[in-house]
């Protein structure tokens, strides 16, 4: 009996300790609290603020301590950042891009078009007089190869010629014989019609003529005799490739210019000459023009002559299939003015034994300027301020704005020097940091 008695005292001692303990602490938070309160206003009515506690006039309510949270001053830390103006830090997920060194290149870029080479026209005319019987062409720029027959033609000079061949080989005389033979040949007639005409011994009336060379036929009404020249209009010059370190592929760009104008050829169009028509003797008939080789024709103002000169190696591209390509030499540079325009036509001789280049072909031409070492950064990353220049370097979530000289250009890349390290992250294009409302605080970048 006197043990559950003990048992129950030291129950009760024990409530006792540690209600008191509990009472202790909920005093010591209302201290903490009452510390840490700088007012008191009501739950109710917050317009009401005390410095002392008390009862809310409006509805009688016990007023309540205000409170300072703890976590408040790191909070604003965090804010530090995203209160300040864009023209200093901008928030922003882009992509990024760190300077590259390396050996970038410039290249001149320049339009064109393939056309014939005129010393490639040859004549074909009639050594006599007579009238065609036969054509065996039907149209301009119809292909011939050497050997073809063009015509048959009546001219009595020829049937005259002939029989005085027969009449010397019936003579006998060799000398006589071969000033006959002689005298056909300078006629027009082939060996091969004098051979016939002996081993027959009948004059053939209608004598065949034959293409002395290959090429395309045309007349010389419809020829074009010149080579045709372009006015340049506006061009835009500046491509740029690269030779960059770190595994770096070459990369080539292009500024468009104005698309030069295709020569005006008439081509499958009838021929003049008819059958039954009459020539007379020394007459251009027709013109061949060899396509074996050909021209390639582009302009250049005074201010990229300077990376051009007889002899200058050019890249050639068609611009239809850009799997067509050769490299050729400059030949020729004359200068042409017009309307107030001073340029060059340039002309580059190109081999087309395969005829893949078609005469008015477009085509766009490359040579290789300087070659330049520096550290380079895309254009589109340089926010451009008229005299200074800007990019956006990345430092953490943010991008903060800094300075940069540019040293040189090559088409999109720019070389910023010894201003950025290669670690330095940047944006890629810095114009999406920047709003149409906004401008970078020149005062506050960094150098």
């Amino acid at each position: 009996m006197s043990r559950q008695l003990k048992g129950k005292i030291l129950i009760g001692f024990f409530s006792l300790l540690m209600l008191l303990f509990a009472a202790c602490n909920r005093g010591g938070n209302s201290d903490k609290e009452t510390a840490h309160a700088t007012s008191y206003t009501c739950p109710m009515h917050p317009q009401v603020v005390t410095k002392e506690p008390g009862t809310c006039p409006i509805c009688h309510m016990d007023l309540v301590p205000t409170h300072r949270h703890e976590g408040e001053d790191r909070v604003q830390a965090d804010l530090n950042r995203l209160i300040k103006p864009t023209n200093q830090l901008v928030l922003a997920d882009v992509r990024t891009v760190k300077p590259q060194e390396g050996v970038r290149f410039a290249e001149l870029s320049l339009q064109g078009v393939i056309n014939y080479n005129t010393n490639n026209w040859r004549a074909v005319s009639s050594r006599v007089g007579g009238r065609i019987e036969k054509l065996y062409v039907e149209y301009s720029y119809q292909p011939v190869t050497k050997g073809q027959k063009l015509m048959e033609i009546y001219s009595p000079d020829l049937a005259n010629a002939q029989q005085e061949l027969l009449y010397v080989s019936r003579a006998g005389d060799r000398k006589l014989l071969d000033a006959a033979k002689r005298k056909l040949l300078l006629l027009g007639a082939t060996a091969q019609q004098i051979n016939q005409v002996l081993k027959t011994g009948k004059v053939d009336y209608s004598v065949t003529i034959y293409s002395p060379y290959s090429g395309y036929l045309t007349e010389p009404s419809a020829g074009a005799a010149s080579p045709t020249v372009y006015a340049p209009g506006s061009t835009a010059i500046a491509a740029e490739g690269a030779e960059m370190g770190g595994g770096m592929s070459s990369m080539g760009g292009g500024a468009s210019s104005s698309t030069p104008s295709v020569p005006k050829v008439t081509s499958n169009a009838p021929l003049q000459l008819r059958e039954g028509q009459y020539v007379s003797a020394g007459e251009t008939l027709f013109q061949l023009i060899n396509a074996a080789d050909v021209w390639a024709e582009f302009f250049a103002g005074p201010e990229q002559l300077r990376f051009l000169k007889k002899g200058s190696l050019v890249q050639l591209t068609s611009v239809d299939d850009p799997r067509l390509k050769t490299a050729a030499r400059v030949t020729l540079l004359q200068p042409y003015y017009s309307e107030g325009n001073s340029f060059s036509l340039l002309r580059a001789k190109v081999g087309n034994t395969a005829r893949q280049w078609k005469v008015g072909q477009l085509i766009s031409v490359k040579t290789e300027l300087d070659r330049k070492f520096g550290t380079w950064i895309p254009r589109t990353s340089v926010l451009s301020l008229g005299t200074r220049n800007v990019v956006f370097v990345k430092q953490g979530a943010a991008f903060v704005p800094r300075y940069v000289e540019l040293v040189e250009r090559r088409g999109n890349w720019v070389d910023v020097g010894s201003g950025l390290s290669k670690d330095t992250e940047l944006a890629v294009n810095a114009w999406f940091l920047v709003d149409s409302e906004s401008l970078v605080d020149v005062d506050s970048l960094s150098q």
